[in-house]
């Protein structure tokens, strides 16, 4: 088995699983119905629509995908079953490997496409500027989403102890979603010894921007005139918090986790 077989199986196996299907139907209702609704929520713009499932977007996508990669491999560890899979010629790299793009391709699947579907009702009756930048979205939603199975995934291959695995999966979520900015915050006020009149460092941007839920924001706004990321886009904004940056943070999340797991997997038995 290679890394494309794993992958494959757990595409196959999700699909036989209602819980995929529930999550198809999910989506369905919550982005095309969103895109019906908006008219009575924002102005008629596509451009306020993508502002708009953004939001939904960001706040799904981090729990959806810790949800689906924080047991990957622990379970398969748990029962036995990899010990069925290593005695197939591959790596655990492979395992690894296929063990993320499976759970991706199960997380991405449905949520592109539903995007796809809302982003074309929202251009019909919505109108089509900004709709070209549609694809960027869709693009830097599944690097966002990637991101976050990357990480449980991680946490799956680097302990088998089912209490660091929950408490390392809701850590996960309540660092690089709830908490990340306010820590910051409290750093840099801090270290300023809370006085208001001394502006906002560079650094602190940069950090900032180091959360994945600022870099998906930075990276849309490369592409869309959406607000929350305007910090970085002003005359004064450093040239390290380009979108690029972002780009390179989001790749980081997915990279580094991964090669962490990784080297905690192949020091440890199965």
């Amino acid at each position: 088995m290679s890394w494309r077989s794993v992958a494959r199986k757990d595409v196959r196996d999700a699909s036989r699983s209602r819980t995929l299907w529930v999550l198809f139907g999910l989506f369905s209702v919550l982005f095309v119905g969103y895109a019906a609704a908006y008219t009575y929520v924002g102005d008629e713009t596509f451009t306020g629509f993508v502002a708009g499932v953004f939001s939904l977007v960001s706040g799904l996508l981090p729990i959806l995908g810790i949800v689906l990669g924080y047991r990957s491999i622990a379970d398969d560890r748990a029962d036995g079953s990899i010990l069925l899979s290593m005695s197939f010629p591959q790596s655990r790299r492979d395992l690894l490997a296929g063990t993320v793009l499976g759970r991706v391709i199960v997380l991405l699947a449905p949520v592109l496409l539903w995007l796809s579907v809302a982003g074309l009702y929202a251009a019909l009756r919505y109108g089509t500027d900004g709709a070209l930048a549609y694809p960027w979205f869709l693009l830097v939603t599944a690097l966002y989403g990637a991101s976050f199975v990357a990480v449980a995934v991680a946490l799956s291959a680097s302990t088998t102890v089912d209490r660091r695995i929950v408490y390392g999966a809701v850590g996960a979520y309540l660092l690089l979603v709830v908490l990340w900015r306010s820590l910051v915050s409290f750093a840099v006020a801090f270290l300023h010894r809370f006085n208001p009149s001394v502006g906002t460092p560079d650094w602190e941007l940069l950090l900032q921007l180091a959360e994945p839920g600022e870099a998906y924001a930075r990276l849309l706004r490369a592409g869309f005139d959406i607000d929350r990321a305007s910090q970085y886009v002003g005359e004064k904004a450093p040239a390290f918090v380009d979108w690029w940056a972002a780009l390179i943070v989001i790749v980081l999340w997915i990279v580094v986790p991964l090669a962490i797991g990784y080297r905690q997997f192949e020091a440890s038995d199965l």
